[in-house]
C-alpha cells in the first residue's frame, strides 16, 4: 500500500525577502520537510502542489531544490498560480517529470508506483498578474488526461487549483476555469481514486466527479474561513500542515496532519492520583 505524502503552497521568496511583506516562509516549509521525514519515514513519494514560489524568483526555486533534496523518495512538482514555468523548470529539471513532459507547454507528468497510477496536472497559466490567477487545464492537457486515465488503473491526481468551489467566494474566483471538462473526463473513466490539491490553504473536502477531492493547508500561511460577506478575506497564521494518504486497492485513507507537534504525544491512560 503505497504511502504518499503532500505538501502545498509554500510560498518561498529569496533569502532575507518576506512573503506578503510578513512571513518569512522557508523555515516553515523547511520544519514541514522535517516533520514528514521524522515521523514519516515509510512514505513512498511526495507530492508537492503548487505555489512552490510566491513571486517566481529563481532564487526561490534554488532554496525550494536544495530542501526537496533531502527526501529520498521521489518528489513530483505541479505549478501554481504563484508559479513560473522556466525559472521552475529550471531549479528543479531533476525531479521526475519536470525535464520532459508530454505537453511542453506544461509542467505535467504521470507515474506508476506499483499499482497506482499518480497523475500531476498543470492548472497554472504563468503569469503572476493577481487577476490571472485562476487555473486552467487547456485542451491539449484535457487531451492527454484522457488518454492517461484510458491506459491506467487506480489513480491518484495530483493538481493546484481544486475543480469544485470551495464557498470562499475570494478563492473561488480564481479557480479552475475548464472544471466541467475535467469532470466529464474524471466521471467517464470512473478510476480515479482522489484529487489532491492545494491553492485555499485549508482542508476542504468534496464529492467531484464520482471521486473525492481535497484541499489541504499550506506550510506556512492560510486563508481565513471567509464563507459569507461578514467575514475577513486574508491571511491566517493557522497552524501549518501537510497530508498523508495510504493508497491501498480498496481506495484512499487521508490524513492532515500537523506540523508544529504541540509538545509531543501525551499518553492516555496516567495516573491521576497524585
Amino acid at each position: 500500500m503505497p504511502l504518499l505524502a503532500q505538501i502545498t503552497d509554500l510560498h518561498l521568496r529569496p533569502p532575507g525577502v518576506l512573503t506578503q511583506r510578513f512571513i518569512d516562509t522557508f523555515p516553515y516549509a523547511e520544519r514541514a520537510v522535517r516533520a514528514l521525514m521524522t515521523r514519516h519515514p515509510d512514505i513512498d513519494a511526495v507530492l508537492v502542489t503548487g505555489d512552490i514560489a510566491d513571486q517566481g524568483e529563481p532564487d526561490a526555486y534554488d532554496r525550494a531544490a536544495a530542501l526537496l533534496a533531502l527526501f529520498s523518495v521521489p518528489v513530483l512538482v505541479v505549478p501554481g498560480n504563484h508559479d513560473l514555468k522556466a525559472p521552475l523548470r529550471e531549479a528543479l529539471v531533476s525531479l521526475p517529470g519536470v525535464a520532459h513532459p508530454p505537453i511542453p507547454s506544461r509542467v505535467a507528468h504521470a507515474h506508476r508506483l506499483g499499482e497506482i497510477t499518480l497523475v500531476c496536472l498543470d492548472t497554472s497559466i504563468d503569469s503572476l498578474n493577481p487577476s490571472e490567477f485562476y487555473g486552467s487545464l487547456g485542451a491539449p492537457q484535457l487531451a492527454w488526461i484522457d488518454e492517461t486515465l484510458a491506459g491506467a488503473g487506480p489513480t491518484v491526481i495530483a493538481m493546484h487549483h481544486p475543480p469544485f468551489e470551495t464557498g470562499i467566494a475570494q478563492m473561488d474566483k480564481i479557480g479552475l476555469t475548464d472544471a466541467p471538462a475535467f469532470a466529464e473526463i474524471v466521471r467517464r473513466h470512473g478510476n480515479v481514486m482522489r484529487i489532491v490539491c492545494g491553492h485555499v490553504h485549508r482542508t476542504v473536502v468534496a464529492s467531484f466527479a464520482g471521486t473525492t477531492a481535497m484541499v489541504i493547508p499550506g506550510t506556512a500561511h492560510q486563508v481565513s474561513m471567509a464563507l459569507n460577506d461578514r467575514a475577513e478575506f486574508g491571511a491566517t497564521l493557522e497552524p501549518p500542515a501537510y497530508a498523508l494518504h495510504r493508497v491501498s486497492a480498496d481506495g484512499v485513507v487521508s490524513h492532515v496532519g500537523y506540523v508544529d507537534d504541540g509538545g509531543g504525544v501525551h499518553r492516555f491512560g496516567g495516573d491521576d492520583d497524585g
